[in-house]
């Protein structure tokens, strides 16, 4: 799973290999029904959707359901057994459509199904769900979304068509016999994404990625840009991966523990709790960023190391080199499979190093050397016109995003600009007697400002309180 926001910024221009009659693209009712359920128990990830009409449509329609048995069900999964983020993707993938809600494998033998849903539970919501879509007459609401759903089809098709490699993850990873790749937006979604797979019994593998949409043009349409894509390769490496982490996790158990213990703050904000999770998304961000190495070359893949190490995986960089050595030695390496001795290895070395990495990490990166005024103070001139931010090297004058922190009222902004030399930032400011304010620069996993090298500024949260009135 990728919590992914869109501050992504590595964009990349993949080649086409698209296999038309065996790979599927375009909305999914499954998807859409399961996020919608999601969204009404008050899932905050499932509350992110960023096309507004739609939004509004959900909202609407469903208001009187709010507390139907599906919705409380969801809800007490999600307190009793965690069930959020990619475990719903899970389930949507796993039954047969949104009215009869089957089980395509039983789910005692769903090799594939996430191991937070459990037999008796997971069919008992099912069954609350089957009425929800009933009562709720889901099947009416998508029917009258429909004009949505084929011009996100459309533009997903065009867009996958001109910018998608996919047979890519076959070459790098080694062939997965008998998959079928799916790509489903999540109109529902917003910034986060997921990966997905289901493995039927007759052998036949479907590998789906479930991008969030969080792009839209001037009309509040679902549009798709290259960081989109970055996404879509994030999540397809997902399904490789996964399968490799579960059959070494006995070798790769100490050094997952170990780096999650060191890295626990910035991973749980990312909604990853556990060794395990820490060591596949590595793999996969690493794999990510030797997809972009690929496709648009050396400095694609430096800007996603650069991203990734944001997020606390500091080890990205290193892991990234490593696969390159796995690139070039296929004959003796035929799959990822092969080379994953060479992976536990570099993990067990990685969480020998890793307190280190923290240090170098923090020497690194740029800092903020003064702002105009003091953070946390409690009596700021509510007259005050701009606050100036002093970094200590040169920052890219062009990258730069202020944002909204917690619940706290955001300052109204003016037009913000570096100054020549990329050292300082000023931020222009209308303020309000008695009041409250905070905003961040970058933000918990990612944001804009990075160095002229492109080593990303530390997130920095601003709090500080006005005056009152005369």
């Amino acid at each position: 799973m990728m919590r992914h926001l869109p501050c992504l910024l590595v964009s990349l221009l993949l080649v086409s290999g698209l296999q038309a009659q065996s790979d599927r693209f375009g909305t999914d009712p499954r998807v859409e029904l399961m996020s919608i359920i999601f969204r009404l128990a008050g899932n905050p990830e499932y509350t992110e959707g960023k096309v507004p009409a739609y939004a509004a449509a959900i909202d609407s329609h469903f208001a009187r359901f709010r507390d139907h048995e599906a919705i409380r069900l969801a809800r007490e999964l999600r307190e009793s057994d965690g069930v959020s983020y990619d475990a719903v993707m899970n389930m949507a993938v796993h039954v047969t459509d949104a009215e009869s809600l089957a089980e395509r494998v039983p789910f005692d033998r769903a090799t594939s199904l996430d191991a937070r849903w459990h037999g008796a539970k997971a069919r008992r919501f099912l069954a609350a769900a089957r009425k929800f879509v009933a009562d709720s007459d889901f099947a009416g609401f998508t029917k009258s979304q429909q004009q949505l759903y084929d011009l996100t089809d459309s533009r997903l098709r065009a867009f996958v068509t001109k910018n998608a490699d996919l047979p890519w993850f076959d070459r790098f990873f080694g062939a997965r016999a008998h998959a079928t790749f799916y790509v489903i937006p999540g109109l529902v979604n917003g910034g986060s994404s997921y990966g997905p797979h289901v493995a039927l019994p007759n052998g036949v593998e479907e590998i789906y990625a479930i991008p969030g949409v969080w792009r839209v043009d001037s009309s509040g349409l679902p549009d798709f840009d290259p960081p989109w894509t970055s996404t879509l390769a994030h999540e397809f490496c997902h399904t490789y991966v996964g399968p490799l982490i579960d059959k070494f996790a006995v070798p790769l158990e100490k050094s997952g523990n170990r780096l999650f213990e060191a890295m626990n703050a910035q991973m749980r904000r990312q909604a990853y709790d556990n060794g395990k999770t820490v060591l596949n998304e590595s793999l996969v961000r690493a794999a990510t960023a030797r997809y972009a190495f690929e496709h648009q070359g050396r400095e694609a893949a430096a800007a996603a190391v650069n991203e990734e190490r944001s997020r606390g995986f500091l080890w990205t960089g290193d892991l990234l080199a490593l696969l390159g050595k796995y690139a070039q030695d296929r004959e003796r390496y035929p799959t990822l499979e092969a080379f994953m001795p060479r992976v536990v290895e570099f993990f067990d070395d990685a969480a020998s190093r890793v307190d280190q990495m923290i240090r170098d990490d923090e020497a690194g990166r740029p800092k903020i050397v003064s702002l105009s005024i003091v953070n946390g103070a409690q009596d700021v001139d509510p007259a005050l016109k701009e606050i100036v931010v002093r970094f200590d090297r040169p920052m890219q004058k062009d990258r730069y995003a202020v944002a909204r922190t917690s619940a706290v009222t955001q300052p109204k902004f003016g037009k913000v600009s570096f100054d020549e030399t990329g050292r300082v930032f000023t931020i222009p400011v209308t303020l309000e007697p008695d009041k409250e304010y905070a905003f961040s620069l970058n933000w918990p996993g990612g944001g804009s400002f990075q160095s002229v090298e492109g080593v990303l500024l530390k997130p920095v949260e601003v709090k500080f309180r006005t005056r009152p009135a005369p």
